[in-house]
């Protein structure tokens, strides 16, 4: 297809997304929407308190107060197309909306529950949104280029049908950037901007999910994760993002691919709690997606009590049975500005009161030579095949950016290169267990949201996609304030060039910060126990 017929069907995609708000879903604001739009489903009117009340709950105490008819799946479905709909307006994190479809469903859920008096499903009525180029039947799509986009899948993604069984309800597709390989969201849609400064990006390359769940226009996203895809949009909206293991969550029905990689990739859930993170997990594992996907580890959820039991362990490793946590300052390449480090010292000057926490440092090796085998290892063929996908679509910024670092490999290098890789996790997997760990603590990126274009270093997410370790994102409450200056920072480096001369306090005000947490592979339970000792300490309200 030529450049021009590119833009022409680029328009037609738009407009027939557009045309799915209709006008009882259209916000006409009487002024300029503020920077922070992140509370405009409270403040703007748009919303009846009763709404407000719906899409302010978390996912799992929406889907008991459904349980116990307090209220129906049609009024919960209603409140969170309207909030959607506001969130696409200020953010533009939709790439399609679905509020028929989605009423006509919840309908469905209420007619079963009052014939059998029961819901349907732990997520009855519970409405959920999903990145773009994951299935949902009858919902168009794109795989991150224009040529691919408008394709309406019969069926769905094997996760998506097993949350359908469970109860749920699908209000929405979300933005995602051009050749998904970005941290930021970026395609033909526009650009995705954070709730909470509309002049930064809401992260990437699950954006969309960010954006809308920051601003409260769906309770539970679905996501993907081969670089920080669901971490960083969870760090960019203030939210909780999870990246298991790969081949424990199904990613059968996500089409379009089109980088060749040797790095694991993951589904994983975005949301307001850890709890409803844990939840979707656990209907996923208990439905035992493995007996259909031979490329799934035949691994149930396994419970891991507050002693840390369970899971193959007998308990945490710290002294006197604690959470023995490795602190991870920086990765010694790009060290964190100012605002990262104050809500990360902060979070460890927090977890030294706690009784049931034992701190260290840790020390990450090889971190400029990992990220370097890791982009090549994205794209082997040398970002051919995403290239023939594009055809005629200009390459944005950051494609460019990301596919300029690789070449095609032949067998050989690729062989060289994996080898390499395995390597490197077995030293990773070596310190931890010389440490006695638990987990890792350490910042979700080196700065919070930054502007459009600009998001280039990955390595604070990426390095846990290199080792295959489930790895965990959740708010710290802090936000960039304009004291968080960084004046004094002499960078080492072009990446430390590049980040400290794009932040400053001014431009990112009012961004959120998040923390990450990390532990080897298979270890996704010991994760999500830590967090909830972790959380305790937390200054923002986590279930």
């Amino acid at each position: 297809m030529t450049s021009s017929g590119l833009q022409a069907k680029a328009a037609q995609l738009i407009a027939a997304r557009d045309a799915q708000v209709t006008p009882d879903y259209r916000f006409p604001p009487s002024s300029p929407f503020p920077l922070d739009v992140s509370d405009l489903y409270r403040s703007s009117g748009f919303l009846s308190a009763r709404q407000i009340d719906i899409v302010s709950h978390y996912a799992t105490s929406l889907s008991e107060a459904i349980a116990k008819r307090t209220y129906t799946a049609v009024e919960v479905t209603e409140a969170f197309c309207r909030s959607a709909a506001l969130a696409q307006e200020t953010t533009n994190c939709l790439a399609w909306f679905a509020p028929k479809e989605a009423l006509e469903a919840a309908k469905g859920l209420d007619e079963a529950m009052q014939k059998t008096g029961r819901p349907v499903g732990p997520l009855h009525g519970v409405p959920i949104s999903v990145k773009d180029f994951i299935n949902v039947k009858g919902y168009p799509q794109s795989a991150g280029h224009i040529a691919s986009a408008g394709l309406v899948p019969d069926q769905d993604a094997h996760i998506v049908a097993i949350l359908r069984r469970a109860g749920a309800v699908f209000i929405a597709k979300t933005t995602q950037p051009q050749s998904i390989m970005h941290l930021e969201t970026t395609s033909f849609y526009g650009v995705t901007r954070c709730p909470y400064n509309t002049n930064l990006t809401a992260g990437g390359s699950s954006g969309g999910e960010g954006a809308l769940i920051g601003a409260r226009g769906s309770i539970l996203g679905l996501t993907t994760d081969v670089g920080g895809s669901t971490r960083g949009p969870a760090a960019n909206n203030g939210l909780w993002g999870f990246k298991p293991s790969s081949k424990r969550l199904p990613r059968g029905g996500i089409v379009g691919v089109t980088s060749v990689s040797r790095i694991a990739g993951c589904i994983g859930p975005a949301a307001h709690s850890l709890r409803d993170l844990e939840l979707l997990v656990r209907i996923v594992l208990s439905a035992e997606p493995w007996k259909r996907d031979v490329t799934l580890v035949p691994m149930p959820w396994r419970d891991v009590d507050a002693r840390g039991v369970g899971a193959g362990c007998e308990g945490w490793s710290g002294e006197g049975g604690r959470l023995r946590v490795g602190i991870m300052w920086e990765d010694g390449v790009v060290r964190p500005v100012r605002p990262t480090r104050r809500a990360l010292e902060g979070m460890v000057d927090n977890l030294r009161d706690h009784s049931w926490v034992e701190l260290v440092d840790f020390t990450p090796e090889f971190v400029a030579e990992i990220w370097k085998i890791t982009v090549q290892l994205y794209y082997i063929d040398g970002g051919k095949k995403l290239r023939e996908a594009l055809g005629e679509e200009q390459m944005y910024p950051l494609t460019e950016w990301i596919v300029s670092q690789c070449h095609e490999l032949s067998n050989d290098e690729v062989t060289t290169l994996v080898n390499r890789r395995n390597a490197l996790r077995q030293r990773y997997l070596d310190l931890f267990q010389s440490l006695r760990l638990d987990v890792i603590l350490c910042p979700a990126s080196p700065g919070p949201a930054l502007p459009f274009h600009t998001t280039r270093y990955w390595s604070y997410t990426s390095l846990f996609n290199f080792l295959d370790w489930p790895a965990l994102v959740f708010p710290t409450g802090k936000r960039v304030t304009l004291n968080d200056r960084d004046d004094h920072l002499a960078p080492r480096n072009e990446d430390e060039k590049h980040l400290y001369r794009t932040y400053s306090p001014e431009t990112c005000i009012g961004a959120p910060i998040g923390l990450q947490l990390a532990a080897p592979r298979w270890h996704d339970e010991r994760i999500v126990a830590a967090a909830k000792i972790i959380k305790e300490v937390l200054p923002v309200e986590a279930d």
